[in-house]
């Protein structure tokens, strides 16, 4: 009878954890669409002229010249991939998976948090790309791609998705003191690969910027909600 009651009262807690999860999904996704708009009216206040002389000074530093744009291209070219949808999934359903199998609630809450970010970002990334319609940099792409520019899908992606990979990586270190280690691999991980779709011309550094943007705010909401389903 007292295992029955444990029993019932550990689902009712999960249950509980899911629905909380669920709350901060539906904000989290709000809130990272409402930053790509507001983004987009910030820049529509600018006006035009002031956004493509922005985007060109930027492009100016990264974009690939001449022999750097050859010598770098291989490097550039396997950062980048890290951010397509094909590896990102595979990574989803690997770190999910290995979640999963440990049959434990905090780690069964990480592989809902990690099919979600992953999930979210690219629906979300889909569905605002065809409100907006901007078409790709008039440069040489480097890669052949496909679709809109704003906003961009891997920088949404890699500071959305893999970013979270790393604020869990942070929350299960051991030793908070060299928590900063995960911190500083993520963020590293995550500008470099915005700053390869610079660097092959494939999209505006301003696609990249709400792409972060939008993966901040959804990692911020996440944190929160990921706190309170754990605790």
């Amino acid at each position: 009878m007292l295992r029955n009651s444990q029993h019932l009262s550990s689902g009712s807690s999960h249950v509980m954890s899911l629905q909380s999860l669920l709350k901060y999904l539906l904000i989290a996704s709000l809130l990272s669409s409402a930053a790509v708009l507001l983004l987009a009216g910030v820049g529509a206040w600018l006006g035009l002229e002031r956004l493509i002389r922005l985007d060109s000074q930027i492009q100016q530093i990264f974009y690939l010249h001449s022999q750097s744009r050859l010598s770098l291209l291989p490097y550039t070219s396997f950062i980048t991939a890290l951010g397509s949808f094909k590896i990102s999934a595979f990574a989803a359903a690997g770190f999910a998976l290995l979640c999963f199998l440990q049959r434990h609630p905090r780690t069964t809450m990480y592989g809902y948090i990690i099919c979600a970010s992953f999930a979210m970002m690219w629906i979300l990334n889909t569905l605002l790309k065809e409100i907006f319609r901007r078409s790709r940099p008039e440069l040489d792409h480097l890669l052949v791609v496909h679709g809109y520019s704003y906003p961009s899908g891997h920088a949404m992606i890699s500071m959305g998705f893999y970013g979270m990979l790393f604020v869990i990586w942070a929350t299960e270190w051991r030793g908070r003191d060299n928590r900063w280690i995960p911190m500083l691999c993520g963020t590293l991980f995550v500008l470099l690969i915005g700053i390869s779709r610079i660097m092959l011309g494939v999209h505006y550094p301003t696609d990249v910027f709400a792409g972060f943007a939008a993966g901040l705010v959804w990692i911020s909401c996440m944190i929160r909600g990921m706190n309170r389903s754990l605790a």
